[in-house]
């Protein structure tokens, strides 16, 4: 049961920062790779917090979370004004400078030893893990519903625009360069978020669970669900997270002579699922979820003059 409640948990990790890159490159346009490295900045920032400064667990994780966002911060203004391969390579490489600096200061991350442990909040509690489980589904459930609020706002249409033709965003007087950049560093500083709640899921923090899989693996399930599609996120995750990491390794009657083929049969069923959805529904399982249309209440035109002529 405590594996099933990690599990879980773990997956609803996994579509919270689906749903925030979501955000990213469904509505912006930013093609983020280095999802790994913010995630990465809340995991360890709020190790070393907790372990290493005393702080208690929760504000811990808040301030690795204003940190992962003050790196974004600042990586969008070096960056984010450049096409898209320049950003994909920037984040990527800030990703690979993040693993490099969590294994290089010893002193502070624990290097390859890694650092620990990392308590559940509310450790007292009997049912410590399943209450936590429940905190993390509530965040997660936030970002879905500020997600699907976003895409049908004003902010989100011009989000919209700034993907489809920036150039003519700001033609129209629209601030773009500030927009992609507060949008990048909040929902960077939320992937922070996650990662400081997946720290007492790990409880012992090493330097391999920083590693570019965790990006691919939100990417793939990004992709199958659909990028531009607020839901997808979650599909996606159940396709691949779900499906494999939890159903087939945890619960499927596989010998244990063949156990260990799992992580590449899986890896191979990935790349079957991506061929098959970039030949047939390059969308993603859903599609694209278009913005609601607001139904005028006001009579056209046309009707208003037929209704002047019949009454005279």
């Amino acid at each position: 049961m405590d594996y099933l409640i990690f599990s879980v948990s773990l997956m609803l990790v996994y579509i919270g920062l689906a749903q925030l890159l979501h955000i990213q490159f469904g509505l912006a346009g930013i093609p983020n790779f280095g999802v790994v490295g913010f995630w990465g900045i809340g995991l360890y920032g709020t190790g070393v917090l907790y372990v290493k400064a005393g702080v208690p667990l929760l504000p811990a994780m808040a301030m690795a979370s204003l940190l992962a966002t003050a790196l974004a911060y600042v990586l969008a203004r070096l960056v984010l004004q450049r096409n898209g391969q320049a950003i994909l390579a920037a984040t990527l490489a800030f990703a690979t400078i993040v693993s490099t600096l969590v294994v290089s200061e010893k002193d502070l991350t624990g290097g390859v030893q890694g650092l620990g442990t990392i308590r559940f909040p509310f450790s007292d509690l009997e049912q410590r893990n399943l209450i936590f489980m429940i905190m993390l589904l509530i965040v997660v459930c936030a970002l879905i519903w500020i997600s699907a609020k976003l895409r049908d706002s004003r902010l989100g249409r011009q989000l919209v625009a700034i993907r489809d033709n920036e150039e003519l965003a700001a033609s129209l007087g629209k601030n773009t360069a500030a927009t992609k950049r507060w949008v990048f560093a909040i929902t960077c500083g939320l992937m922070g978020l996650l990662g400081g709640m997946s720290a007492p899921l790990h409880q012992f923090l090493v330097p391999y669970q920083l590693s570019p899989s965790l990006t691919f693996a939100v990417w793939i399930a990004l992709v199958l669900g659909g990028k531009g599609h607020n839901l997808g996120a979650i599909v996606g995750v159940f396709v691949t997270f779900g499906l494999f990491d939890i159903l087939i390794e945890t619960y499927a009657p596989v010998p244990a002579e063949q156990a260990i083929l799992l992580p590449n049969f899986k890896l191979f069923c990935y790349g079957v699922l991506l061929v098959m959805i970039i030949m047939f529904r390059p969308l993603g399982i859903l599609g694209v979820d278009k913005p609601k249309v607001r139904s005028s209440t006001t009579t056209p035109p046309r009707e208003l003059s037929n209704a002047s002529v019949e009454k005279g």
